[in-house]
């Protein structure tokens, strides 16, 4: 299963963290780790290239970690390219269900 966590201050997502694969097929056809992965990977290189946030990401490819955290504030663009992947990770988590992916808010 992908774990996930987002961090919210003020409504607003700051960091989250990605764990684990989804376990949904075998690891060349598996459609939900796919999924996850491409709308991860797409918003943090989106925030990179179209806004003026720079993200700190740490990754470990095997075990399926991601960290993402930004250096200074978030602006308003990167701020609606996280929340269009909030949107689609809970899309996933409906359509697949908790056994592959999990996506909790974290408050701070």
């Amino acid at each position: 299963m992908t774990s996930i966590t987002v961090i919210r201050e003020s409504n607003r997502i700051i960091a989250f963290t990605c764990n684990g694969h989804a376990g949904y097929a075998k690891a060349s056809e598996d459609i939900v780790c796919a999924a996850i992965s491409t709308l991860v990977i797409n918003t943090i290189n989106s925030i990179e290239v179209l806004t003026k946030t720079v993200p700190i990401v740490e990754t470990d490819e095997k075990s399926g970690y991601i960290h993402c955290s930004f250096e200074d504030d978030i602006t308003n663009e990167a701020s609606l390219l996280l929340d269009a992947m909030f949107l689609g990770l809970s899309q996933i988590k409906e359509q697949y269900g908790t056994k592959y992916i999990d996506v909790k808010i974290k408050e701070v």
